[in-house]
């Protein structure tokens, strides 16, 4: 039985969102991007736009995943915050709990980046922002049908975001998380995430959390596709220290 990797896209994302990564990572670890409603596979299927409707999706979704074996979960951005309150909900339900959490790309669940609500603006000025904060890949924002293809999409995920309510657990996790920044999102100011806001993923385990920046924006992780799916393959098949 192989151990898996649980993968959660960002805001806009499907489950080719992370090819790049996934191309590096061994035969023998099983590697499973979930994908929401309305976009790739389930384009006909109404969007979502609150992260609790999300989780539920989710949920059904990883139940086949996780009943056998070691699995650990991955998120990127918006698959953070979606990681995170699955793993809640796991718990909550009582089925097996991952061996680790791995996430790339955003602060502790607490923390925003955005110092105003992006989802009620009209597309030229929604996109205007969501290039600012590097929202989505370059090639993406470089090309209008996409553009025009991806604003209902991203428009639902980004409301999901500016609405949720973080709640502080009772009891934290006990297993590792692992977090993952590009340099560049580090600071103070707008659309920053300070370091106090990155490791605010202290307090969300009892267990080792770890910190490690790369070279880049937000999306630093395609620039180091082979090095996040080196590290990720260490977690998942169980070694004692990534770093």
């Amino acid at each position: 039985m192989n151990n898996k990797v649980i993968a959660l896209p960002f805001a806009g994302g499907n489950k080719y969102s992370f090819n790049s990564i996934e191309k590096h990572v061994p035969k023998k670890l099983d590697w499973i991007t979930l994908e929401l409603p309305g976009r790739g596979s389930r384009f006909k299927e109404n969007l979502l736009d609150e992260v609790d409707n999300m989780v539920d999706d989710l949920l059904n979704q990883i139940m086949l995943h996780i009943q056998e074996g070691n699995y650990i979960i991955y998120g990127h951005s918006m698959g953070t915050l979606l990681g995170y309150e699955l793993t809640k909900r796991i718990i909550k339900n009582k089925l097996p709990i991952p061996m680790a959490l791995f996430f790339t790309g955003r602060g502790g669940p607490g923390f925003t980046r955005f110092n105003n609500k992006k989802s009620g603006l009209p597309s030229p000025l929604f996109w205007e922002e969501v290039s600012k904060i590097g929202g989505l890949p370059k090639e993406i924002l470089e090309c209008k049908e996409l553009l025009d293809l991806y604003y209902p999409i991203m428009k639902s995920d980004f409301k999901a975001i500016e609405d949720y309510e973080y709640l502080p657990m009772e009891v934290p996790f006990t297993f590792p998380i692992h977090i993952f920044m590009g340099k560049d999102e580090i600071g103070i100011g707008n659309e920053k995430t300070s370091l106090s806001g990155m490791k605010a993923w202290e307090n969300e385990t009892s267990d080792t959390c770890t910190f490690e920046l790369l070279d880049g924006d937000h999306f630093f992780i395609l620039k180091h596709a082979e090095l996040i799916a080196k590290r990720i393959s260490q977690i998942a098949m169980g070694s004692v220290s990534i770093l």
